[in-house]
């Protein structure tokens, strides 16, 4: 019989730990426990003062303001990096799954206007999806509007054939977007399992790196030992408990709670918001085709974590993009007969006569007497002299 862990029995064993203790635990947790006052005020109190070298610390240090502040404000800054690492592909999964789910939808409508409207057999169905990983839909594309515009084929012979290839279109891009969704949510379980490392506790603590080692396996030692008294307390007295990773599965039940929304601003992505946004906007109507697609989504997913390329505002400038993103797919109207309107829009044939000017729109405009009067006053008169 197994027992999982709630996050009572994180918060009743975080309690009992000595505060010492209690701060250690914390910022190994920072990307879901927030730090208490008092352990930030231990830590600020508990920091090594300079002055003093390699010599005694004095007994009885007071805390300083300064102190305080720096411990709070370089946990804030990892708390929100380690945070938005997590939301980051969060948001990710949210919006792929989102996706799926109109791809299916759109897949089924397709499906529907080729048995219905254009009686396509199972067989036809059944090739053009086998054929759909390896054709080259732009060049068909252009290749049936050739035989179009020479007319060489008849208007639903048309229509049926370019539904055959938006078939085709949303089979691959289903097929991406599944890959995309199966590598977010990896990477969503990687991060949301992350711990502070133990130079960034050293950091925020305002420690040695080489007095951590044992004051974090002490922290350990007496938090997962409190775990397990309680998962002891909680089984049944006639039932045999299966041993947990008590650390693992600490993890696993935090992850399980509602992640929080970062408040971001943009930040030069796509070199203007109007150009993110009008791409952000044919993306998510599909209107990309499959290489900008790709190279747009690695554009708004990539991390660079570099000096050059600040790794604190590489998440953030991912989300901006997927709030975005969810902003516009809120607003579209996915019922079937919107997205049937929208694809029988897509495979209507261009007429020539949309492409010839009529003599009319040839013909130039004849001002009147007034308006050549008005002409003549911006040229002025004609100097006689400069003419020949």
């Amino acid at each position: 019989m197994s027992i999982t862990i709630e996050f009572k029995h994180i918060e009743s064993a975080l309690q009992d730990l000595p505060i010492q203790n209690q701060a250690m635990i914390q910022l190994l947790l920072l990307q879901y426990i927030d730090l208490s006052q008092d352990a930030i005020d231990y830590m600020a109190t508990d920091q090594p003062d300079s002055r003093f070298g390699s010599g005694m610390q004095p007994e009885g240090k007071g805390i300083t303001l300064e102190a305080v502040q720096n411990v709070t404000s370089r946990s804030n800054q990892y708390k929100g990096y380690y945070r938005q690492k997590r939301e980051r592909p969060g948001m990710h999964v949210d919006f792929l799954k989102q996706t799926l789910d109109l791809m299916d939808q759109k897949i089924r409508i397709v499906e529907h206007l080729l048995k219905e409207n254009y009686t396509t057999d199972d067989e036809t169905l059944q090739t053009t999806k086998n054929h759909a990983p390896k054709v080259l839909l732009r060049q068909e594309i252009r290749k049936l509007d050739r035989a179009w515009e020479h007319e060489e084929v008849v208007q639903k012979d048309y229509q049926q054939q370019r539904l055959l290839l938006e078939y085709q279109g949303l089979l691959r891009r289903r097929a991406i977007l599944r890959r995309r969704h199966k590598i977010s949510q990896q990477e969503f379980i990687t991060a949301g399992n992350s711990s502070l490392k133990d130079h960034e506790i050293a950091h925020v603590w305002g420690i040695p790196l080489g007095s951590l080692a044992a004051r974090k396996v002490k922290a350990l030692e007496q938090f997962l030992t409190r775990l397990q008294k309680s998962q002891e307390t909680s089984s049944p007295s006639n039932g045999t408990v299966q041993p947990l990773d008590l650390w693992r599965e600490t993890f696993t039940t935090l992850a399980k709670r509602p992640i929080e929304r970062s408040l971001v601003e943009y930040d030069g992505l796509e070199k203007t918001e109007e150009i993110l946004l009008s791409k952000l906007q044919a993306f998510v109507n599909g209107d990309m085709s499959e290489p900008e697609e790709s190279k747009f989504w690695t554009s708004i997913t990539k991390v660079n974590d570099t000096e050059f390329s600040g790794s604190w505002a590489s998440h953030a400038r991912s989300i901006l993009a997927f709030q975005r993103l969810h902003a516009l797919f809120n607003d579209m109207d996915l019922s079937d007969e919107a997205l049937e309107d929208e694809i029988s829009a897509k495979i209507i044939p261009k007429l020539p006569d949309d492409q010839i000017a009529t003599e009319e729109d040839d013909k130039p405009i004849e001002l009147s007497e007034k308006g050549l009067g008005v002409i003549d006053a911006f040229i002025g008169e004609q100097d006689d002299k400069r003419r020949g």
